[in-house]
C-alpha cells in the first residue's frame, strides 16, 4: 500500500518511457474523514467558497455532515441538489448538466458527495468552470471516483469526456460498508474486469501502437487476492476486504488518470453495459447499475478470450457492417464512431497474420486473464450479478446487446477480435448458455 500512496500528488518519468502525473493529493479512508475534510481541503485549495453536490440520498447519508463540518470551519458552503430523473435516480446525461450548469455558483472548489452519477456530474461541472473538486465517497461501487474520465449520455450516447481528477478523495469504512449492497456489488463487477481489459490493452499495444505502461496494468494486482480469492468477504463486508475493493476502484482510476485513457480497467466487457444503457434509452426497458452490467461483461469477455486462445492461426475477416436499423435514432452518432474503427481494423488483419506476434500476444494475454469460470465463481461466490437475469435484462434483449455492443466505440476490443476471427456472431448463444443462463 506504501508505494501506491507514494503516488499521490507526484510527477515522475515511469521506466515505461511516459511522464505520468497523478493529481489526487490525498486519498482518506478513516472514520474521522467528515471532521478531517476541512483541513485537507484548505492545505490544497485557496479560498474557502465550496459548492456541495449531493442527490436526495447522499445529503442524507454524508451531504449534511459534510456542510456542517465545512461551515464550522468557517467555509461558506453552497448545496446544489442533483435532481432525479423520472422518479429514479440522477443519470449523467448532457440534459441534467445543463440545468446544473446554469445555477452553478461561483467557488473556489467543489465537494461531490455520492458515488457515480454524482462523481462524473461534479467532476464535469467543476471543470467547465475552471475548478478543483473533492469527493466524498459513499459507496465503493466504481472506478470513476479518481479518474480525469467522465461517462455521460450525450445525444442517447454513452460518451466518454475527458476532464480532471479529484485534488483529494475522502471516505468513512462505516458508510462505505453500510451502502446498499448491490453499489459495493456493482464496484466488485468494475474492478473485476481489470485483467480482461489489461488483455485488451494489450491487444491495441500489439497491434496499433497504442501506449503501455506495466506500473499502470499492475497498479492493484496486489489487492486482487482480496476479491478473487475471498469472494464471500465482499459479500459479509469485512473490513479488510471492503477496504481493498476501496482501494482497487480508487488506484484503478488513479491508472487511468497516469496513462490518460482508460485502457487500464475498460475494455470490451464495458461496452456491453453502455450498449444496454442505449437500449434503455432508446425504447425505456430497464438497465441495471453499470458494475453489475460490467461484471456479467467480464464473464463473456473472459469466454471470448478463451476460444481466442485455442485459435493457432488466425483467419481473419472484415467486420460485418453497421447494423443501422437497430441503432434508429442513435445511428448517426454510433456510424461516427464505427466508421472510424473500421479501417483500423482492416489494417490489423495483415499484422493479426504475423505468426511470431499472434503467439506473442497469446502467451501475455494468457498470463494475466483470468477464465470466465473464475469470474462467474467470484461474482456468485460475493452475492454479485453473473447472469443476465441479474441484470434484469431477458435473453434475447442480451443477445441483441451482445451482437451490436461492438459498433458503439471507435476503439478495438476483444469483441472486435472475436468477430474478425469468426467466433461471432455464431458463438454468442452458447456462450450466453454455458456461462450467462441462469440456473
Amino acid at each position: 500500500m506504501s508505494n501506491r500512496k507514494e503516488l499521490l500528488g507526484k510527477t515522475f518519468v515511469c521506466s515505461c518511457g511516459q511522464t505520468h502525473t497523478v493529481p489526487t493529493q490525498t486519498i482518506l479512508y478513516a472514520e474521522d474523514s467528515l471532521e478531517r475534510l476541512p483541513s485537507h481541503l484548505e492545505s490544497c485549495v485557496q479560498g474557502r467558497r465550496i459548492v456541495l453536490l449531493a442527490d436526495t440520498r447522499t445529503w442524507d447519508i454524508a451531504g449534511e455532515q459534510a456542510r456542517q463540518s465545512l461551515e464550522k470551519k468557517g467555509w461558506s458552503c453552497q448545496v446544489l441538489m442533483i435532481p432525479d430523473q423520472d422518479s429514479k435516480s440522477p443519470i449523467c446525461d448532457d440534459n441534467t448538466f445543463d440545468r446544473m450548469n446554469r445555477c452553478f455558483p461561483k467557488a473556489d472548489v467543489a465537494l461531490a458527495v455520492g458515488s457515480g452519477v454524482v462523481c462524473d456530474l461534479t467532476k464535469w461541472l467543476a471543470f467547465e468552470h475552471r475548478i478543483p473538486f473533492s469527493v466524498l465517497a459513499t459507496a465503493a461501487t466504481m472506478n470513476g471516483y479518481t479518474s480525469a474520465n467522465v461517462a455521460p449520455t450525450i445525444k442517447g450516447v454513452k460518451t466518454l469526456l475527458v476532464a480532471q481528477a479529484p485534488l483529494a478523495v475522502f471516505a468513512v469504512p462505516s458508510i462505505v460498508a453500510n451502502a446498499p449492497f448491490e453499489l459495493t456489488a456493482a464496484g466488485l463487477g468494475d474492478v473485476i474486469a481489470k485483467p480482461i481489459s489489461t488483455a485488451d490493452w494489450i491487444m491495441n499495444h500489439l497491434y496499433n501502437g497504442e501506449p503501455f505502461c506495466r506500473t499502470c496494468s499492475e497498479l492493484i494486482n496486489s489487492l486482487e487476492p482480496y476479491y478473487f480469492d475471498c469472494p464471500e468477504h465482499i459479500r459479509e463486508r469485512r473490513p479488510q476486504a471492503m477496504e481493498a475493493l476501496m482501494n482497487a476502484l480508487l488506484y484503478s482510476g488513479i491508472a487511468m488518470t497516469m496513462i490518460g485513457t482508460s485502457a487500464p480497467a475498460s475494455g470490451g466487457e464495458h461496452l456491453l453495459s453502455h450498449t444496454l444503457d442505449m437500449m434503455s434509452g432508446m425504447d425505456g426497458g430497464e438497465h441495471d447499475l453499470h458494475g453489475r452490467q460490467v461484471g456479467v461483461g467480464t464473464i463473456l469477455s473472459a469466454a471470448l478470450y478463451e476460444k481466442i486462445f485455442e485459435i493457432q492461426t488466425p483467419q481473419l475477416n472484415s467486420l460485418p457492417t453497421l447494423d443501422r436499423a437497430f441503432w434508429a435514432r442513435r445511428l448517426e452518432s454510433v456510424s461516427r464512431q464505427y466508421e472510424s474503427k473500421v479501417p483500423v481494423t482492416e489494417a490489423m488483419i495483415g499484422k493479426l497474420q504475423d505468426q511470431d506476434r499472434w503467439r506473442k500476444f497469446l502467451d501475455q494475454c494468457r498470463s494475466l486473464s483470468r477464465t470466465p469460470k473464475q469470474i462467474k465463481q467470484c461474482l456468485q461466490a460475493a452475492g454479485a450479478a453473473h447472469t443476465y437475469a441479474d441484470i434484469q435484462c431477458s435473453r434475447d434483449r442480451f443477445v441483441d446487446a451482445v451482437l451490436h455492443m461492438h459498433e458503439i466505440r471507435k476503439r478495438p476490443t476483444v469483441v472486435d477480435l472475436a468477430w474478425m476471427l469468426g467466433i461471432l456472431p455464431d458463438a454468442a448463444e452458447d456462450i450466453i448458455d454455458q456461462w450467462l443462463t441462469p440456473e
